[in-house]
């Protein structure tokens, strides 16, 4: 029979303060996604308008950011599905009394809202 160890309280409270800090960081994503999904929607809004007056506004990008906030919201959904795996693997760690580090997740973190940054900003200055 597998004997399972205690957890030190103080170590599990700072896991749980780390996935939901994942999972806060998911739901940010997940809103900022609909926002920009919603730009298009507004863009559409604003030429039809627009194009009553006169001919000269042609929308042509607008969808493109239908699908940049779909993405995004697909990276918020991967982040809170990550961060249950993320919890389920320092269970194991802290039940083991191991300690291992995950950067990776911040790596990949870093470089996929620095991406969204520079998509948005390039997309502002050509769009």
């Amino acid at each position: 029979m597998k004997q399972k160890r205690e957890i030190d309280p103080k170590d599990l409270m700072a896991v749980e303060r780390s996935v939901t800090g994942l999972i806060g960081t998911a739901i940010s994503l997940i809103v900022l996604g609909f926002v920009v999904e919603k730009f298009e929607l507004f863009l559409r809004l604003v030429a039809g308008s627009a194009i009553k007056h006169s001919n000269l506004l042609e929308l042509v990008h607008a969808s493109f950011y239908k699908y940049l906030g779909i993405g995004i919201i697909l990276g918020g959904i991967i982040l809170t599905i990550y961060s249950y795996f993320y919890y389920i693997k320092w269970i194991k760690h802290l039940e083991r009394k191991e300690i291992d580090t995950d950067k990776s997740i911040f790596l990949y973190l870093s470089i996929f809202i620095s991406f969204i940054g520079v998509i948005l900003i390039v997309s502002m200055l050509i769009l």
